[in-house]
């Protein structure tokens, strides 16, 4: 611990020491330069043998018991200068090491900066007189006040006051949200204008925002299969050196020489060029909107050949409104108070744009009180109200209870929500979703990728599906379909060989984005989006999905170029020891030099944002 809080001090000090030795021997004294090189071996060589110890324990050969056992060897033989150079080289490689994961991990930082540090607390919800809390105080339940221009601190529900909340970072919404009493809120987002007494239902860690911090950065702590594959390389690489070094030792006698083999056969830049490439890419990517869990959903997002999407809320923006309105049966006025009680206790964004369209339609009355509230996956909701049994849903609801859900005035091409009360269909409301800006520049970016097989999966009709999607470029569209019959549709896919992505936004698209081999969700979906899927789009844009596939690709690249670096490094300094043109300390800075071109080559990652 103390060595990795002073690693910057230690490469310093040695670095003087180093001076001092060379200003010693070229003075004439050798003592001066000798004990210059001890003393650095000493300062840079301690920290490696705890290492190395701490290491052994778990039963782990490391890197750092090939350096130690090399200095500790050159001492005993009075080879000074090549001890104390090896161990300053190894601490340069290991501090910018450290310097450059820190600053590849800046992209998290700056996300963590963005969330709310403290909050103003109040007693009840109508005061205006708060203590201002650090946000790690903040429990269930606290009633908050949030001021114009100020962060929200948590995820929780407006109980007084109105305004409008800028949630960009969030849900990707171009415009501020209009936030009145029941409203949610998210934690990190902006009240531009207005003040609002939030409750807390979320908060610290367990926020939306918070989640989003917590997946960067165990994402950042992942692994793909290649980097798997070079630690257990590394583990029986290190063993496999000390064993060349110990047989070259016996047969030739040349202790110097194994002695060099150790020393040369570092896989530094082996070790350091994965992670260097895994942390910088998924750095990057983040702070552009895109959050994988981990290098592994990158590394798949290479390999996929299909995408599958969902349609609403993902293509479409997710924000309905209501357009044609068909009163079949009974009062008018009595039908939308009775879908207006039952939708009220929805969060779809159908029943959202149906409790909209009931307040604009002047209908002030309270709403009648329900029970026995049923969601019917992929059809609607089963209710009583006031009384009635009641059915809000799609046709496929109705027929199943045997009430015909047929209507000669509603058009093939639209969507739309049925209301039947005690078996007699009453109410018919035809629904409309936009498409989302710039799908069409992202299906044909995509396209320009790869040869993708586009494929598009809903749960509106097909003629509705097809309207929706006119003039996009997908292979195949498909509609009529359940969640379970989407995540049955990926399973076909997945049998006929095909690596498939599924992107959706997480409302009933949970099996989907389960079983294919990729999920991909939008911020703005439901957090069940956050949990299951591999990669979130944080804005759900969809224009980002191709910035993914290339942000992917440049980090899975950059990752072979530095394993291709570390290997070659290692076989020509092989080379160049048995063939004479290269000693200790000059091996030592080629290995340390490959070092920094890894660490320069992932760096060039983030320059890319």
């Amino acid at each position: 611990m103390f060595f990795s809080q002073h690693k910057k001090g230690s490469v310093v000090l040695m670095t003087i020491l180093l001076i001092a030795a060379y200003l010693g021997r070229f003075s004439g004294l050798d003592w001066l330069a000798d004990l210059s090189m001890v003393a650095i071996a000493v300062i840079g060589g301690l920290p490696l043998i705890v290492r190395a110890a701490g290491a052994l324990r778990f039963k782990i050969i490391s890197i750092e018991l090939l350096v130690s056992i090399a200095v500790v060897s050159a001492i005993a033989i009075g080879e000074y200068s090549e001890a104390g150079i090896v161990v300053w080289l190894f601490s340069i490689g290991d501090f910018l090491e450290a310097v450059t994961l820190k600053k590849t991990r800046k992209s998290i930082q700056e996300l963590v900066d963005l969330a709310p540090k403290t909050a103003l607390k109040i007693n009840q919800p109508h005061e205006r007189v708060f203590t201002q809390v650090d946000i790690d105080e903040i429990e269930k339940g606290d009633y908050l006040l949030v001021k114009t221009g100020s962060q929200i601190p948590v995820d929780g529900r407006v109980v007084d006051g109105s305004g409008y909340a800028d949630q960009a970072s969030i849900t990707g919404e171009s415009k501020p949200s209009r936030k009145t009493i029941d409203s949610s809120v998210f934690a990190g987002t902006i009240l531009t204008s207005g003040t609002l007494a939030v409750q807390a239902e979320k908060v610290g860690e367990d926020t939306t925002f918070g989640k989003l911090i917590e997946l960067v950065e165990e994402a950042q702590d992942s692994q793909t299969k290649t980097q798997r594959l070079i630690d257990r390389f590394s583990q029986f690489y290190t063993p496999l050196v000390l064993v060349i070094a110990a047989a070259v030792g016996l047969i030739t006698k040349d202790l110097r020489l194994a002695i060099t083999i150790l020393v040369l056969g570092c896989p530094g830049a082996l070790v350091i060029g994965v992670p260097i490439s895994t942390v910088a890419g998924i750095g990057s990517a983040a702070k552009q909107g895109m959050i994988a869990k981990g290098s592994a959903a990158l590394d798949q997002l290479t390999k996929i050949d299909t995408l599958v999407f969902d349609k609403t809320g993902t293509l479409t923006t997710g924000q309905p409104s209501v357009g044609k309105v068909i009163n079949i049966n009974g009062s008018l006025a009595e039908n939308l108070k009775i879908l207006a009680s039952i939708e009220h206790e929805s969060d779809h964004p159908l029943a959202r744009a149906i409790l909209e369209y009931y307040q604009k339609s002047g209908q002030n009355d309270a709403i009648y009180p329900i029970s026995n509230s049923q969601i019917v996956d992929g059809r609607g909701i089963k209710a009583t109200v006031n009384g009635q049994s009641v059915l809000v849903g799609n046709e496929r609801l109705l027929n199943e209870a045997g009430i015909a859900a047929s209507t000669s005035q509603l058009s093939a091409t639209s969507s739309h929500v049925l209301l039947a009360v005690n078996e007699e269909l009453r109410l018919a409301l035809e629904v409309s979703d936009q498409l989302r800006g710039g799908v069409k520049d992202a299906l044909h970016d995509l396209r320009k990728l790869k040869d993708y097989q586009l494929v598009l999966l809903s749960g509106d009709n097909q003629a509705v599906a097809e309207k929706t999607v006119a003039g996009l470029d997908f292979d195949l569209v498909v509609g009529d379909l359940l969640p379970v019959d989407k995540a049955e549709f990926i399973k076909k896919l997945q049998a006929a060989g095909h690596q498939t992505a599924f992107v959706g936004d997480g409302i009933n698209d949970n099996p989907a984005l389960s079983i294919a081999d990729l999920g991909i969700a939008m911020g703005s979906g439901t957090e069940a989006a956050i949990e299951v899927a591999d990669i979130i789009l944080v804005d759900s844009s969809p224009t980002k999905l191709p910035i993914a596939v290339k942000y992917a690709k440049k980090m899975m690249r950059n990752m072979y170029e530095n394993i291709t670096i570390a290997l070659l490094t290692v076989l020509l300094l092989f080379i160049g020891l048995f063939t004479g043109y290269i000693y200790m300390a000059s091996g030592m800075l080629v290995h340390e030099l490959s070092i920094l071109i890894v660490i320069l080559n992932g760096m060039r990652l983030i320059r890319h944002n």
